[in-house]
């Protein structure tokens, strides 16, 4: 049995009231068709099992959307800071036992753009997730 490490963060993600400040509920797995920015989307792009069925490696794309560069900062800030803080640990979908941030990439989305047809700011954040059911 595994772990859905992408269910796991978008949870974690929404009870943390740095996130929500900036978000409010906004954080998405799957992003909805009608969006109201800023919001966040969390996508697992690798990852395996470390130990037979156990303990798994989940590597996943975090992206903050922001109506500015500035928020889209900040967001993205909020995601790291409350994920290196408090992730770790016991959670309804399984237990984190370590979290890896390996990036932070100013990656504009040239595909949805702001009111101005400007691409829309955006900060992807690269993290590996360790977890265990």
């Amino acid at each position: 049995m595994s772990v859905d490490v992408e269910a796991l963060t978008v949870s974690f993600l929404r009870g943390q009231a740095d996130v929500t400040a900036i978000a409010a509920d906004r954080i998405y797995s799957d992003l909805p068709h009608d969006r109201t920015y800023p919001l966040v989307l969390v996508n697992r792009t690798g990852g395996g099992f470390l130990y037979k069925n156990h303990l798994e490696a989940a590597d996943l794309e975090i992206n903050a959307y922001g109506g500015t560069h500035r928020v889209a900062y900040n967001l993205a800030q909020a995601c790291m800071s409350t994920m290196a803080a408090g992730i770790v640990g016991a959670h309804t979908e399984g237990t984190v036992t370590k979290v890896m941030v390996t990036g932070l990439l100013y990656n504009p989305e040239p595909d949805s753009t702001d009111p101005s047809g400007h691409a829309r700011p955006r900060c992807t954040i690269s993290a590996t997730v360790t977890a265990h059911p």
